[in-house]
């Protein structure tokens, strides 16, 4: 009979075991992270490819025809393709690594790059009602069978664009902003075949530039809230979906924590969390579980992408530094502790 003796592993193997599974799930982390960001490029590139060669159709049509309408929207088109492309050199720069002198890499460059599609956004937003505005003044004669070929491919062009952008728009500002350029070319579409349709059968013009006046609010608002997402990451402001005060509460919790000060929270970039705080406890020999427990906590129910916690007896504060500290109105003063 063969017996099979198992030798107990040395605390050092258990250790070097548990390192290797940390750098396994760190190196899968960024993977996922790395093949995200090829996905996005990849939409972006096949949408600047379809927008384009549909802008360029487009234009053809409207010189064509003379309609200004059809014209119109092939800037309209061209605009999507300028955000795309914002949106594209945006997402290329953010892969570079992190350096010495860029600690966090460049992935904020997507917010960087919402944030001039924003930009983008609101002066076509401006443009299209004040081209409403004008048009309402002026009848112009639209040719309706230009304008029905023009929106119908430009319809199926925007829905495949919008198809492959999707699932990266949810959860990134950056592929959001150039989303919103692509809609707002497929709205245009559909506004020019209502507006054909009412002209071919009522003759009555100024349905176009109405139309267009009520969409063109719509880009307004989207663009000012895209501004204001990419100016709450640049400013690093509390995520929306971060509750700090019930983040503080859970972390006074954990056992031997007295007092939770220090307190920061906001966005690498769109769906990246970062959190950071002081943990005064009452037995410095249980800082290290502390420690795991507050990083398990933020980590499961907050989804914390990266957090940086101190652990110490004594608060650690100075004057100085009271100005940024944040103390909710709730909450007592920060104790000093020597």
């Amino acid at each position: 009979m063969l017996f099979l003796i198992q030798i107990p592993k040395t605390k050092s193997e258990v250790k070097m075991k548990q390192l290797g599974a940390k750098e396994t799930e760190k190196h899968n982390s960024t993977n996922h992270q790395f093949h995200g960001m090829q996905a996005d490029a990849k939409a972006l590139k096949i949408t600047g490819w379809l927008t384009g060669i549909y802008f360029i159709i487009e234009l053809i049509l409207g010189f064509y025809s003379g309609s200004v309408a059809v014209i119109s929207d092939a800037f309209h088109t061209f605009s999507a393709v300028g955000g795309v492309l914002i949106a594209l050199v945006a997402n290329r720069i953010a892969t570079r690594p992190p350096g010495k002198s860029y600690t966090f890499g460049f992935i904020r460059a997507e917010i960087i790059g919402a944030l001039l599609n924003g930009l983008f956004l609101l002066m076509m937003a401006i443009y299209v009602l004040w081209m409403g505005y004008s048009r309402l003044k002026v009848s112009i004669e639209l040719p309706t069978n230009i304008m029905f070929i023009s929106a119908i491919g430009g319809l199926i062009t925007e829905f495949i664009s919008m198809a492959v952008m999707w699932k990266g728009s949810k959860n990134n500002l950056n592929m959001k902003g150039a989303l919103w350029h692509v809609l707002q070319t497929f709205v245009g579409s559909i506004i020019i075949i209502i507006a054909a349709v009412v002209i071919k059968f009522t003759g009555w013009y100024p349905i176009d530039p109405i139309l267009g006046m009520l969409f063109g609010l719509v880009l307004f608002v989207a663009s000012i809230n895209i501004i204001k997402d990419s100016f709450d990451i640049l400013l690093e402001s509390a995520p929306k979906d971060i509750e700090v005060t019930e983040i503080v509460k859970d972390l006074e919790n954990i056992n031997s924590v007295t007092d939770v000060h220090h307190v920061h929270a906001w966005a690498l970039t769109s769906g990246k969390n970062l959190f950071m705080a002081h943990l005064k406890i009452n037995k410095i020999n249980g800082h290290e579980q502390v420690l795991d427990e507050a990083d398990k906590l933020l980590k499961s129910k907050y989804d914390i992408y990266f957090s940086t916690l101190q652990v110490e007896e004594n608060c650690r504060m100075n004057d100085d530094s009271k100005f940024i500290d944040y103390l909710d109105s709730d909450s007592k003063p920060t104790i000093q502790g020597s």
